[in-house]
C-alpha cells in the first residue's frame, strides 16, 4: 500500500513540474516581479488530531500546489482508566511530530485532493501502572511497593505516507480565509514493549502478543482546521 501512496505523490510532484515549467516558457516575455511570486504563497497555521503546526503553501498553477510544514501534539492523562479489583496511579503521554510535504490538486473550486508524506520525529506513547494500595490472595498480602510498576511503550516507525481531501481553497482570494483538512497516514505496524518490576516482572512476555494484536491499527486519521495568510494580494 505504501507504494501506491509513493506513486500518487511522485503523479502529482511530476505534474506540477511539468505544467509548471511548461507556463515559464510560454511567459518569458513577462516581467517577473515580486509580488506575483507572493501573490502564490501563503503561510497556515493549522491545528487538529496532529496537535499544533504551520506550514507553506505555494500554487504552481491556479489547480496546482504544495505545502511544507511541520506538527507537534502531546497528551497527558492521569489515572486515565481504573481495574475492578485493584488501584492504581497510571499516566498516559502520547507525542506525535512531523515533517511533512503534499501536493494538492484542486478537482473543484472548493475540493483539493491532497497526497504526501510525512517524517516522523515523535510517533509513540507509554502507559505507566503503579499499584496504590495492596493486594491479598491466598492469604498471602503484596504492598504496592512489592508488586512493582508496569510500563507499556508503543512506537511507530518515521515515515508514512499520507492521502486526504481539503475542503475550501488552500490559496486565499484575498488575504485571509479558512480551510478543512480530511485525511489520513498510514502508519507502520506498532511495535509494544511491556517493562515490569518487581512481580510485575513476567509481563515483558506479553509485549509480542500486543505486538501482534495491533498490527491493524495503522491508519492515523487527520482533521485539520487550517489558518491560511497570504503573503500578497
Amino acid at each position: 500500500m505504501t507504494k501506491r501512496y509513493l506513486l500518487v505523490l511522485v503523479l502529482l510532484c511530476s505534474i506540477t513540474w511539468a505544467q509548471a515549467q511548461d507556463q515559464s516558457l510560454n511567459s518569458v516575455n513577462s516581467e517577473p516581479s515580486k509580488s506575483f511570486l507572493l501573490g502564490n504563497a501563503a503561510v497556515q497555521v493549522h491545528a487538529g488530531t496532529q496537535g499544533f503546526g504551520l506550514s507553506a503553501h505555494y500554487n504552481f498553477l491556479p489547480k496546482l500546489a504544495a505545502r511544507l510544514g511541520g506538527t507537534y501534539g502531546k497528551v497527558n492523562i492521569n489515572n486515565g482508566f481504573s481495574f475492578e479489583n485493584l488501584n492504581t496511579d497510571n499516566h498516559i503521554e502520547a507525542k506525535l511530530g512531523n515533517v511533512h510535504l503534499y501536493g494538492e490538486y484542486a478537482a473543484l473550486n472548493w475540493l483539493r485532493i491532497i497526497a504526501g508524506a510525512a517524517y516522523f520525529f515523535n510517533a509513540d506513547g507509554n502507559i505507566t501502572m503503579t499499584p496504590s494500595e495492596s493486594i491479598t490472595q491466598n492469604g498471602f498480602t503484596l504492598e504496592p511497593e512489592e508488586i512493582g510498576v508496569l510500563t507499556t511503550e508503543v512506537t511507530y516507525r518515521k515515515f508514512a505516507p499520507y492521502i486526504g481531501l481539503g475542503f475550501g481553497k488552500g490559496l486565499p482570494e484575498k488575504r485571509f480565509n479558512v480551510n478543512v483538512d480530511l485525511g489520513f497516514y498510514y502508519m507502520s505496524a506498532p511495535t509494544v514493549t511491556m517493562t515490569g518490576t518487581e512481580y510485575l516482572e513476567d509481563n515483558s512476555q506479553n509485549g509480542p502478543i500486543l505486538t501482534e494484536n495491533m498490527k491493524n491499527y495503522r491508519f492515523l486519521p487527520v482533521i485539520q482546521l487550517n489558518f491560511s495568510f497570504k503573503l500578497s494580494k
